[in-house]
C-alpha cells in the first residue's frame, strides 16, 4: 500500500510539474509573440532586412519597371490627345484647349512617376505609424508594461519573475487531483503550448509575408501609376492604390487580432486556477481561441482588402 502511494505521489508530482511548465511556457510564448509584433509591425519597407532588400528592389524598379511605366504613360497621353482631336468633329471644330488639357495631363503624369516611390513610401509610413499607435494603445498600460502581465490575476503571475501559476491555491488544486485528471490536464496544456507556438510562428509569417508583398507592390508601382491620367485605364492605378492602402492598414488588423487573443488569454488564465472543472474548460477554450487566432491572422489581408474594396 505504501509503495503504491509512493508511485502515485511520484506521478502526481511529475504531472503537476509538466502542467505548470507547459502553461508557463505557453505564457512565455504569447509574451514573445507580442514582443515580436512590437518590433515588426511598425517597420517601413526601407527598414525591412536592414534596408538592403529595399535598395535592391528600388534599383530593379528604376532600371526595369520605371521605363515600362514611362512607356505606358506616353502611349496613354498620346492616345488621349489623338482621341480628343478626332472627337472634335474630325478636327473641323478644333479647340485649342485640348492642348492645355494635354499639357496638364502630361505634367501630372510625369510628376506622379517622378515621385512614385515617395508617394508609396508615405502611404506605408502612415500605415506603420497607425499600427504602432494601435499596438501601444492595445498592449501598453500607462507604465509601459504589457497588458498580458498587468491584466492577469496577480495570484497567478509573479511579476518580479514572470512565472505563471505558482500560487499556493493552484498547487492545492493540483494536489487534490488524481493521476488520470492530471494526465488529461497535462495533455491539454501540452496542446496549448504547441498551438501557442503556432500562433507565434504565424505572427512572424504573416508580418514578414505582408512586408514582402509590400516590397513587391513597391517595386511595381510605376506601371499602375502610369495609367492614372487616362479615364479608361485609371481603374488599374486606383485599384493599385486601394491595394497598397489595404496592405498599409493590414498591420492594424494584425494588432487587433492578437490583442483579442491576449484578452481571451487573460480571461482563461484567471479561470485555470479556480478549480479543476474550470481549468479543464479554460484549457479547451484556450485551444479553440488559439486555432481561431491562427486562422484570423491569416485572413487579415483579405479583411483589409475587403474593407477598402480592393481586389
Amino acid at each position: 500500500m505504501g509503495f503504491g502511494s509512493s508511485i502515485e505521489d511520484f506521478f502526481q508530482d511529475l504531472l503537476s510539474g509538466v502542467l505548470q511548465k507547459s502553461l508557463s511556457g505557453a505564457y512565455d510564448v504569447i509574451t514573445d509573440s507580442v514582443g515580436l509584433l512590437e518590433g515588426k509591425i511598425s517597420e517601413t519597407p526601407d527598414q525591412f532586412g536592414g534596408g538592403g532588400v529595399f535598395t535592391a528592389l528600388k534599383a530593379i524598379s528604376d532600371a526595369a519597371i520605371l521605363p515600362i511605366g514611362i512607356g505606358i504613360m506616353a502611349i496613354i497621353i498620346c492616345y488621349d490627345l489623338i482621341t480628343a482631336c478626332i472627337d472634335s468633329n474630325n478636327m473641323k471644330d478644333f479647340d485649342t484647349a485640348i492642348f492645355f488639357k494635354f499639357i496638364i495631363k502630361a505634367f501630372v503624369a510625369i510628376y506622379l512617376l517622378n515621385n512614385v516611390f515617395s508617394l508609396c513610401g508615405s502611404i506605408f509610413q502612415l500605415g506603420a505609424n497607425i499600427a504602432g499607435v494601435a499596438f501601444n494603445a492595445l498592449f501598453k498600460n500607462s507604465n509601459g508594461n504589457s497588458f498580458i502581465t498587468s491584466g492577469t490575476s496577480e495570484s497567478l503571475i509573479n511579476k518580479s519573475t514572470g512565472e505563471l501559476l505558482k500560487s499556493d491555491e493552484f498547487k492545492n488544486i493540483l494536489s487534490e487531483l488524481d493521476v488520470s485528471d492530471l494526465f488529461l490536464s497535462c495533455f491539454l496544456s501540452t496542446i496549448v503550448y504547441i498551438i501557442s507556438l503556432a500562433v507565434m510562428i504565424i505572427v512572424l509569417v504573416v508580418v514578414s509575408g505582408r512586408m514582402i508583398e509590400i516590397l513587391i507592390y513597391f517595386c511595381a508601382a510605376p506601371i499602375p501609376f502610369g495609367t492614372l491620367t487616362n479615364k479608361e485605364w485609371s481603374n488599374v492605378g486606383f485599384s493599385y492604390i486601394k491595394n497598397i492602402f489595404a496592405l498599409a492598414l493590414q498591420g492594424v488588423f494584425i494588432v487587433i487580432t492578437l490583442a483579442i487573443y491576449v484578452v481571451l488569454f487573460n480571461a482563461n488564465v484567471t479561470n485555470i486556477a479556480a478549480d479543476y472543472k474550470s481549468m479543464t474548460g479554460a484549457l479547451f477554450n484556450w485551444i479553440c481561441y488559439s486555432v481561431v487566432c491562427c486562422f484570423m491572422l491569416l485572413k487579415t489581408g483579405s479583411i483589409s482588402k475587403s474593407i477598402l474594396g480592393a481586389h
